[in-house]
């Protein structure tokens, strides 16, 4: 999928702030997973996904929250964070 439609896909989880995801690219494509919940305990599992996705997919993988990551929840802004946030500007 492309950036905007990512960013509208997560909107109204990133607002809440109760998810993790996982955000990547594969070739051109944007993709995402849920990641875990906000909890402090990361789950192996959960850890093991995110790793496999940055070395095997893409070396720039993040994991975003709501909360932590995005002050407005606006798409643009979304759309900028994430690229920001991967180094890509």
């Amino acid at each position: 999928m492309r950036l905007k439609e990512l960013a509208e896909k997560l909107q109204e989880d990133l607002e809440a702030g109760i998810l993790n995801f996982i955000i990547y690219q594969q070739g051109r494509q944007w993709k995402y997973e849920v990641y875990d919940s906000c909890s402090e305990k990361v789950n192996d599992e959960e850890e093991k996904k995110y790793l496999t996705i940055k070395h095997r997919v893409d070396d720039k993988a993040i994991i975003v929250n709501g909360k932590k990551n995005f002050s407005s929840y606006d798409i643009k802004y979304i759309q900028n964070q994430i690229k920001s946030l991967r180094g890509n500007r």
